[in-house]
Parts: structure tokens; sequence; C-alpha cells
């Protein structure tokens, strides 16, 4: 779908040749039991579902369209009739592409109604009740991409940042595969056509980093890394304004005085970003190197320890091959003039000893075996 969009005209004639919705049901009727209401979306769906958005005479649906956005239709008590709806919304949006017959609060209600439905009716994986209808809606949003609408709403970023919340809290390790697929699918659209990314969403998207422990088996992390993978062109900038903001707005004192926690953190995360997102870290990188060159002994000391490891993880090889300044810059630290800088460059490159790269293994360990002789006994001591 085109980032702009128009509201699909409501004044077209009926096309010939062109297949009509043959629903002539009122969906809205006052008096009309849960069960008779249910019957008819069911109804309604099932030939929604099979029309051909090539095919279809749209004018044929706009009784439906506007029935199914009524108060009584997207606030009804039953879960049924609320999931059958979707689905029908999510055809009509289908069938109407590239165009969107709603407006902009329409369509504001609409995927947030959407999103309520998953993130309220899927809690119980697999066995929950309306599980296909609910499977159906994310399919139908992950291939036809309809849900980049929300990134045009006046609100988009709340809209946006709330669609990333529900999905980070949401996935669950007994979904199928495709479920997961259609998640990463949604949220990686949604970031594609994005005109900016909110900071709120980017803090949401780095905190399934923040856990020490998070694992790929861990299905929000994944999903995380799924998505920043696929989309880390368009994030790094935003990630190395998130960083620039931490490293490089400390002053000495402030640092070296309070050992300052944010600073620290920031250093853990851009090592396990690296683990697994290195894409991300383009332009975070040479704020590492410029952190090696600064006068704080501290902030010295976490570039030092967080290039070593990563250097040494799976991704170090890439690194070395693609920053060959920062490469050198860190090696240079080993002959820092502060104690503590040089113990950590000795203790952070041991990761780099099954490394390999023949030539990052020769001038690290040519490196080290000066360090045999390092004036200070600590760090004479540390290779060993």
């Amino acid at each position: 779908m085109p980032s702009t969009r128009q509201r699909a005209s409501e004044g077209h004639q009926p096309s010939p040749g062109k297949t009509r919705l043959s629903f002539r049901e009122k969906l809205v009727q006052k008096g009309s039991s849960t069960d008779a209401v249910l019957k008819k979306l069911k109804a309604l769906h099932t030939e929604l579902a099979e029309m051909d958005q090539e095919l279809v005479d749209v004018t044929s649906l706009s009784n439906v369209k506007k029935d199914l956005i009524t108060h009584h239709i997207l606030h009804h008590k039953d879960r049924g009739v609320r999931a059958y709806a979707a689905c029908c919304l999510a055809d009509i949006l289908r069938l109407y592409a590239p165009d969107a017959p709603f407006t902009q609060p329409e369509l504001r209600d609409i995927f947030q109604f959407f999103f309520r439905q998953l993130s309220t009716g899927m809690k119980s994986g697999p066995e929950s009740a309306y599980y296909d209808q609910y499977f159906h809606l994310l399919e139908s949003l992950s291939t036809v991409k309809s849900v980049v609408l929300v990134c045009d709403l006046p609100n988009a970023d709340e809209v946006m940042t709330d669609i990333f919340k529900d999905f980070f809290a949401l996935v669950r390790s007994n979904f199928a595969k495709k479920i997961e697929l259609f998640m990463a699918d949604i949220l990686v659209a949604i970031i594609d056509e994005a005109q900016t990314i909110p900071e709120n969403l980017l803090d949401l998207i780095l905190a399934q980093f923040m856990d020490k422990d998070a694992k790929i088996e861990q299905p929000a992390y994944r999903l995380a890394v799924q998505v920043c993978n696929e989309t880390s062109d368009k994030l790094q900038r935003h990630v190395s304004l998130y960083f620039s903001e931490i490293l490089l707005s400390h002053t000495q004192d402030e640092t070296e005085a309070a050992e300052d926690k944010n600073i620290r953190s920031a250093h853990e995360l851009i090592k396990r970003l690296h683990a697994s997102c290195p894409g991300l870290l383009h332009s975070v990188i040479p704020q590492l190197e410029e952190e090696l060159q600064m006068s704080s002994p501290h902030l010295r000391g976490l570039a030092v320890q967080a290039l070593g490891d990563m250097f040494g993880d799976k991704n170090g090889g890439e690194l070395w091959k693609n920053f060959p300044s920062t490469w050198q810059a860190w090696l240079s630290r080993g002959n820092d003039k502060s104690t503590v800088v040089r113990l950590k460059f000795v203790e952070s490159s041991k990761g780099l000893y099954s490394s390999t790269s023949v030539e990052m293994r020769e001038a690290l360990e040519n490196l080290l075996n000066v360090k045999l002789l390092d004036p200070e006994e600590k760090v004479r001591a540390a290779p060993s």
C-alpha cells in the first residue's frame, strides 16, 4: 500500500463484470440476539474472504462496511461477534486496497479494535476460542499490509507504540511459527512505513534486549531480534541518537564520581545488540571509538571492555573487517597510561583467543606478550 491514501469514493457506479456482494442482511437491528448477529457475521466473513480484490465491485460493500464500525458491533459484549467483525473489517480493507474506505478517526478505532481482539483473545494460545479468526486477522494484516494505514493517523505515534507493546506482551512459545512470522511482518511494515520512529517505541524495542539472560528461545526477544535485523537500515540512525545522548553527554566528573548506572547499562546493551543485531550499530561503533580517546579513564575502560567483548563474540570478525580504525584504537588502549584501562584491555581480550582470524590473533598475541613486561603487576599477571 502506498504511503498516501485517500478515502475511497462512495460515489462509484456499479462496475460491469465485477463481483457484487450477495449478503443483504442488516448487521445492526434492534432486538437481534447475539446468536443472530454472530450467524450473520459468519456468513458475511465467509463471502468476503472468498472475494477477489481485482474482481470485486466495492460499491456493493458500502452498507456492510458502515454497519461493521458501529458502536454496537465494535463494543459488542460477545467475543465471537467481535472476532468475526474484526475478520470482516480486515477483509474490507483488503478488498478496497490501496484505498482506505474510512475516515482517519474510523481507522484509528478499527486498528485499536483489531489489536484489542488479538491481545485479549489470543492469551491462551492455540486453545483460545476463535483462534482461527485471530489467525485470519493476523494473516491479513501481515500479507495485505493494511496495518501501515496507522502511520498516517494523527495519533500515529501512540497507536504504533501500543501495537508493539501488545505484540511483545502477547507472543507465546506455544504459538505456531506462522503466528510469530505474521507478528514480525506487521511490526516490520510499521517501521518501514513510519516517517519517524517514536522515542517510546524505540525504548520498547531496546527493552527486549536489556535482560542479560535473554535467549533466542524466548519469544519476545526472538521477535525483537527478527524485527531489528529486518529494519536495521531504518533503525540504525535512531539507535545512534539513543546512544549518543548517553555515551557522549557525560562529563568526566559525573561519570567517575557516580560510576553512572545509565552509561554502564548502555555499554551492556550495545554488547547484546552486537551479538544479535549488529546492523543496528553501524553509527554507534564510531562513538565507542571516540570514547576510547576520552580523558576519563572510567569511560575509556568501559569502551575497552565493551569492544573487547564485541570483537570476541560471533560477529567479531565482521566488526574487525568493517571497522579497522576501531580495532587499531582498541589495540592502542593496551598501552594506555591508566593501569585500570590496561587491565580492562587484557581481561577483555581473552575472548579473542579463539578467533578464527589469524591477523586478529597475531596482533593481539604480540601486544599481550609486551604486557608481560608491564610495570604494574596486576597487568602482568592478567594474561596468564
